[in-house]
């Protein structure tokens, strides 16, 4: 099969014809799929934000400077293996050791998107990586404190503006971003919750609005009195900040804001948690193995996974057990010697 076979040039562009002993010139590259058909397609499918950015930087950061000049027809299962190979091996141009599984995995994933594109399309006849496989995720044991660190912490940010917010992370999982999001129209404090509805996100380095990445991520949180009694001083705090702030105060309703009522970006709210953690001495961790450290806890205590991924928002109970199959165990051992005392110890 000759290099081109199966692929059809693009109607508005001529190839020339090369002089004898020429190889011909490609017109129809990785780039021109990519940049020139798939991408702008993808502007039109509502997509949010940061999905629409991780697209770009998939393909303009990863893909086209390896592939972008190869004709398409000339795309193999080989040729992806050796661009995941460099990759996952080379220094990122920020410094990054090698691209992660995950980042490996959306790159695969769009080059088989944007190639059966193409078939679906009538851009090419065949799919070249149509048998190609993402990566196998990685398996990996989500970062946690214990009961007694995330106790540690949460005393000792008790007066901290912030303390309601790393309440919420640490007792009901709340994603960073839905932190951050959360707005005082979405607080019910006579009937303790609070609505996940909203969320900030970074694209391109700047913070937007978004919403849940699913619908279930769209979720009712109950709150106990602890947490209740967290968010009216939070929002007593609030009060005060605008009664000293005055003029300068910009109005908004978001529940975590600085001292002008400015909205907290989500690198922001990372920054402080390591420099509060820090100042404790506790375990480095990120701000998303709150999450992770409520869910565990949860589990560990004994509430059904069921409930824990209700209060994450997973969109299955399968999802919450696979990332914290580490704490099941644990929890079959309790049950198991609950029911042998009650079946086989002495009578009450």
């Amino acid at each position: 099969m000759s290099r081109g076979a199966g692929v059809r040039p693009f109607r508005d562009v001529t190839a020339r014809r090369p002089p004898c002993g020429e190889r011909e010139i490609s017109t129809f590259t990785v780039s021109d799929l990519l940049e020139r058909h798939w991408l702008p397609t993808q502007e039109f499918r509502n997509l949010k934000p940061s999905t629409l950015a991780q697209y770009r930087t998939v393909v303009s950061a990863w893909i086209l400077p390896h592939l972008g000049d190869l004709d398409v027809s000339a795309l193999t299962p080989a040729t992806v293996r050796d661009l995941l190979v460099q990759l996952r091996t080379t220094t990122t141009s920020t410094g990054r050791a090698g691209l992660s599984t995950r980042s490996l995995q959306l790159t695969v994933g769009v080059l088989k998107a944007a190639c059966a594109f193409g078939v679906e399309t009538g851009l090419f006849e065949r799919n070249p990586i149509g048998v190609v496989r993402r990566p196998r995720p990685e398996e990996r044991t989500p970062t946690t404190w214990t009961v007694d660190e995330a106790r540690r912490f949460l005393a000792s940010v008790a007066t901290d503006p912030l303390a309601a917010l790393w309440a919420l992370l640490f007792t009901r999982g709340l994603r960073r971003g839905e932190a951050a999001g959360l707005r005082w129209r979405d607080v019910d404090l006579e009937q303790g919750t609070i609505r996940i509805v909203h969320t900030l996100i970074v694209v391109d380095g700047r913070v937007q609005e978004s919403t849940p990445k699913t619908t279930h991520g769209r979720r009712t949180v109950p709150l106990d009195t602890f947490l209740i009694a967290l968010l009216h001083a939070r929002r007593r705090a609030q009060e005060d900040d605008r009664a000293h702030a005055g003029g300068a105060w910009m109005a908004s309703d978001y529940v975590f804001t600085n001292g002008v009522g400015q909205r907290l970006a989500p690198d922001g709210i990372r920054i402080r948690f390591q420099k509060l953690a820090d100042a404790v001495g506790l375990p480095r961790i990120r701000v998303h193995d709150a999450r992770h450290s409520a869910a565990s806890m949860m589990l560990a205590s004994g509430v059904h996974p069921k409930v824990v991924q209700e209060l994450l928002g997973h969109s299955h109970v399968d999802i919450t057990l696979g990332l914290y199959g580490h704490v099941t165990p644990s929890m079959g051992r309790q049950a198991g010697e609950a029911l042998s005392s009650r079946l086989l110890g002495p009578t009450p």
